[in-house]
């Protein structure tokens, strides 16, 4: 399977699960109980980390109507890293410490490199809604 048709597939299953609250409030437990699973040692790890939960709080704001100034193609791409993270057809499992989670951190890292405009606005909004 190439990278193309997984992406495609994590975002046909974001666009559901968008439209779902309880799955998508249980996408992000899961993400956040995974999170804290994860050593927090590793700079990869922790880059890993941030970036998930600028993820979470994006789709969070988003949802909760407070901050809706994203496209529908960055909370879907959101979403499918979330998806992937949690449920992923990894080429290298999990399991093995750190080096299992180097197809998770590429991926979320695309998709941070992707959106980051998005990102950033999301931030400046942040950092000024406090």
């Amino acid at each position: 399977m190439n990278k193309d048709n997984t992406i495609k597939d994590y975002i046909s299953k974001a666009k559901i699960i968008i439209n779902d609250d309880r799955k998508l409030k249980k996408l992000i437990e899961d993400v956040l109980k995974k999170l804290k699973d994860l050593s927090n040692d590793d700079k990869a790890t922790s880059k890993l980390n941030d970036s998930l939960r600028i993820f979470i709080r994006i789709i969070n704001a988003y949802t909760s109507k407070e901050y809706t100034y994203v496209p529908w193609k960055t909370i879907c791409l959101l979403v499918a890293g979330l998806i992937y993270f949690i449920y992923p057809v990894d080429l290298i499992p999990d399991f093995i410490p750190v080096t299992g989670l180097i197809d998770d951190i590429a991926l979320i890292a695309w998709i941070y490199d992707s959106i980051k405009e998005d990102i950033d606005n999301f931030l400046e909004w942040e950092k000024s809604s406090k």
